[in-house]
């Protein structure tokens, strides 16, 4: 019977097509723009918890994580972090993640979507991003509705941190 348990709360925690909260991995020292880009043949699949509920996204320093996992439906939380190159890792504070879309809210002048499903955002300090929203707020037509010709009028990855 607790078997049974385990797995009904296995099937019904892991629905396929709903998005997991993540935990969310930088590079230490990171500042600029990340992108998470999904259904990427050939490239690896997140890393997902059997029975709980965490996808976990590991950013490389070049700050655009490919994936071969699909974007599900649905919002979902995540808990961000840097990573250092000895294991070790620290939260990231709410007020260093900025002007964040998904490719939901993005479609092509003639009305169709990108060619890839993505995520991305800001991490940084407020004065930071805001030298560099513009890169984004350009293609911004009102809430949650921007207009882009390809997956290169995104912002450009890549962290500005002279640590890196």
């Amino acid at each position: 019977m607790i078997a049974f348990g385990i797995l009904a709360l296995a099937i019904l925690g892991c629905e396929s097509g709903h998005r997991r909260p993540a935990k969310v991995y930088i590079p230490e020292g990171y500042i600029g723009w990340l992108r998470i880009e999904y259904g990427v043949p050939g490239a690896p699949k997140l890393k997902t918890d059997y029975f709980g509920p965490w996808e976990y996204q590991r950013f490389p320093p070049s700050g655009l994580l490919q994936t071969s996992s699909e974007l599900g439906d649905g919002a979902a939380s995540e808990d961000s972090f840097y990573y250092s190159d000895d294991g070790n890792t620290k939260p990231i504070p709410r007020n260093m993640e900025h002007g964040g879309i998904i490719s939901w809210c993005v479609r092509k002048p003639d009305g169709s979507r990108l060619e890839r499903a993505f995520i991305t955002y800001f991490i940084g300090p407020e004065e930071e991003y805001e030298k560099r929203k513009h890169e984004l707020e350009q293609y911004k037509e009102g809430e949650c509705k921007y207009v882009m010709k390809s997956l290169d009028d995104l912002p450009k990855v890549g962290s500005t941190s002279k640590q890196r």
